[in-house]
């Protein structure tokens, strides 16, 4: 039997061009030298081992936070918070940095981290990862995406964000670099052989 997908099924009544075109040209991003100036005061903060520093909790109902803390204070002499909703800080983020404010003057929009490594202090509120996405859009960038679709559209996407936050997402992939070792030799040390992959992974550089 042939297999029925349904966003073949979708395409033939948009076309595919038509709707990647229309959900990269309707993602909010925060402006270019606002990125520059807010990554340069993240940057700042981590390296002063701030008290408002902030990532998403790690496993499930948050059962690997007391290693994630134990990482932070160990490699970057950071007592990290985890954020209370998973998603607060990036919002409130967006918001402060955009004219956009959700359920004020956003609907169906929701938030979205374009490269991940939500656990990673670098990352997580990097502006140059944050962006306001169509929620219609959602089944082509979200968790549960899958198949050919999925992976165009996300290669296009991420392709569009790096391209405009070039210098930035650049200098976060050489801090990762450096710091990479560090991390590797701590996990290898303190987290169990199947579990180190998922702390390893949040902070290898992004490419696209």
């Amino acid at each position: 039997m042939k297999i029925r997908n349904a966003y073949e099924q979708f395409f033939e009544i948009v076309p595919k061009n038509v709707f990647f075109d229309f959900g990269l040209k309707n993602i909010i991003t925060i402006e270019k030298g606002t990125v520059s100036y807010e990554w340069k005061r993240l940057l700042n903060r981590i390296n002063n081992s701030a008290k408002d520093l902030f990532v998403r909790d790690f496993g499930r109902n948050g059962n690997e936070n007391q290693n994630v803390s134990k990482l932070y204070k160990e490699i970057f002499d950071v007592n990290i918070n985890f954020d209370p909703t998973n998603n607060a800080k990036p919002k409130q983020l967006l918001q402060n940095l955009t004219e956009f404010i959700v359920n004020k003057n956003l609907e169906n929009y929701q938030i979205s981290h374009v490269f991940g490594n939500t656990k990673n202090v670098y990352c997580f509120t990097a502006p140059w990862n944050l962006v306001f996405i169509p929620k219609i859009i959602d089944p082509l960038t979200g968790h549960e995406a899958k198949g050919d679709f999925v992976g165009e559209f996300q290669g296009l996407f991420k392709r569009f964000i790096f391209q405009k936050f070039n210098e930035e997402i650049i200098e976060n992939n050489n801090i990762m670099k450096t710091i990479y070792p560090k991390i590797e030799n701590w996990v290898n040390k303190n987290i169990l052989e199947k579990k180190k992959e998922s702390y390893l992974k949040e902070f290898k550089e992004i490419n696209v």
